[in-house]
């Protein structure tokens, strides 16, 4: 499926969003500011406040690589706190799926539901990630409280993130499967390519870089060198080479952030 302009979508923001229920309401105000943006070529981002069903057969329509969910969320943390959270994709009973879909209909508007429904639907990206504020105020009315007012860029920060880090992921997952059997000759640079795709899978699920930055540079001085592996073509050589490039440039953008 394609997005407005004619692409793909890699990447799908949506804010989930009780409408003028206070901060409960702060998916849209997160969408509101992210629609000003250019966030890239594929990104799609929409306000779905209009039920869990509809939302499911938008995701359907589209098909993203990646979900994003930004909502305003009672999980008794302190008020204002930001949470990433990794959505596994989860099989359901026919009990609990039918049991979703019957509090959907009602129209209500809940980021769990919203998973519950897509995930039943088959429709529940692989790669779904939640970012979640502890409402203040959860009673109608508009605006939000100081405590989620302060906290909107934290969580807009962290949605462009997740933005950003798509496409290495993707190119990650594209690269997974050439590593698999023995159409590759064991070597130095198809080990760290290994720990470094394991790396990156947990960069998907935690948010963390652990130790993707000094495996990208043994990978780099492998292939760099002449202990490389029988077997890599063209095809080979280039996505590795794509995915050093990505990872260093995401490595400068990334710690120019945190100065």
């Amino acid at each position: 499926m394609t997005d407005a302009a004619g692409g793909r979508v890699s990447v799908f923001v949506g804010g989930v969003s009780e409408l003028y229920q206070s901060d409960l309401d702060v998916g849209r105000y997160v969408v509101e500011r992210l629609l000003t943006e250019d966030l890239g070529p594929g990104v799609v981002v929409e306000d779905l406040y209009y039920g869990a069903i509809m939302v499911a057969q938008r995701l359907e329509d589209l098909r993203p690589a990646s979900l994003i969910l930004v909502s305003g969320v009672v999980r008794g943390r302190p008020p204002g706190t930001v949470q990433r959270r990794y959505l596994e994709v989860t099989e359901q009973s026919p009990a609990e799926a039918q049991g979703a879909v019957g509090d959907a209909v009602t129209g209500y508007v809940h980021p769990d539901l919203v998973v519950e429904i897509a995930a039943a639907l088959k429709c529940l990206p692989a790669r779904s990630i939640a970012i979640e504020v502890e409402p203040e105020v959860s009673t109608t009315g508009d605006g939000l409280s100081p405590s989620v007012a302060e906290a909107l860029d934290v969580a807009l920060d962290m949605v462009r993130t997740e933005v950003r880090r798509a496409p290495l992921l993707a190119l990650a997952d594209e690269l997974r499967p050439l590593l698999e059997g023995d159409r590759l000759e064991e070597s130095a640079p198809t080990a760290a390519a290994r720990e470094l795709l394991d790396e990156l899978g947990l960069l998907e699920r935690e948010g963390r870089w652990g130790r993707t930055f000094a495996l990208k540079d043994r990978l780099q001085l492998g292939i760099a060198g002449s202990d490389s592996s029988e077997g890599m073509s063209h095809l080979d050589w280039a996505l590795w080479w794509t995915l050093i490039e990505e990872v260093a440039r995401l490595e400068v953008v990334e710690s120019s952030y945190k100065r």
